[in-house]
């Protein structure tokens, strides 16, 4: 688990590169190892709204070795404890939901990084291939792991100046159920409110030269072409909604050909 995946992925957003990635939210490794080979960027390993502890969360992380895929963990909150057990299970990156002040912001980068950065506990496991790869581990630890920081409440859109001046932060991800929430416009994503506070985030990070992600629920080109301009990262759906879409257009299309034959037949 000792590679070089956080670096990789910062290095293609630095340079203007789209990346793609999904939710893991069942807490089975066997899934999570068919989505680590499909060719996404990254996949973000969800905590925060789903079954995962410790032992699942190490089970599923490991499930990333010899692939491309870079793996990421929301944690379920900013405490320390979470990020660490990540980290040293081998997440290359942390995305922290709902943090809207520069004070939670902070919290979250000191706890990805090791001193004197940082505060993070030193003993990174399976993250260093059970020590046997430590030194390949250790070489740039502070600058490879990514910290992404959710915006989420209209409370972090109104600071998001004092949160983009927290150095060590690497990318502002939008929540787009909770942030409307928040606005007291929920699901109404074309919503003046909505739409106002996501492009505050936009420009926001555009002056401070920091990438946007966005989780989107509708992946249309009309949709994608209204976000393109702000948004570097993208997110869609997640394991469960993939596999069960699946499911229901193979028993849609199996059933209208059948019917066809059926009726060619009578």
């Amino acid at each position: 688990m000792s590679g070089r995946k956080g670096s990789q992925l910062k290095s293609r957003i630095a340079i203007g590169e789209a990346v793609f990635g999904t939710f893991i939210g069942l807490n089975d490794p066997v899934m999570a190892r068919i989505f680590a080979q499909l060719g996404f960027d990254f996949l973000v390993i969800d905590m925060e709204h789903n079954a995962f502890d410790q032992g699942t969360l190490q089970q599923v992380l490991l499930t990333f070795e010899g692939t491309d895929t870079c793996p990421i963990v929301r944690v379920p909150w900013h405490e320390q404890v979470w990020t660490k057990w990540a980290l040293d299970y081998g997440a290359e990156g942390i995305l922290f939901p709902n943090v809207a002040s520069a004070e939670e912001a902070r919290q979250a980068v000191a706890n990805c990084k090791y001193p004197p950065q940082g505060i993070r506990g030193f003993f990174p496991r399976a993250a260093s291939n059970f020590l046997m790869d430590m030194d390949e581990y250790m070489a740039g630890i502070n600058e490879r792991i990514i910290v992404w920081t959710q915006i989420e409440h209209a409370d972090a859109v109104s600071r998001l100046g004092e949160i983009l001046a927290v150095p060590g932060i690497d990318a502002l991800f939008i929540g787009p159920a909770d942030l409307s929430m928040s606005l007291g416009v929920f699901n109404r994503y074309d919503d003046p409110a909505f739409q106002q506070a996501v492009q505050r985030v936009f420009e926001g990070a555009r002056r401070a030269g920091k990438p946007v992600a966005y989780h989107m629920f509708d992946a249309s080109p009309d949709f994608v072409q209204k976000i393109a301009g702000g948004v570097q990262i993208y997110t869609y759906s997640f394991d469960w909604i993939f596999a069960r879409q699946g499911a229901v257009d193979f028993l849609k299309d199996i059933r209208r050909i059948l019917a066809g034959l059926k009726d060619a037949a009578s």
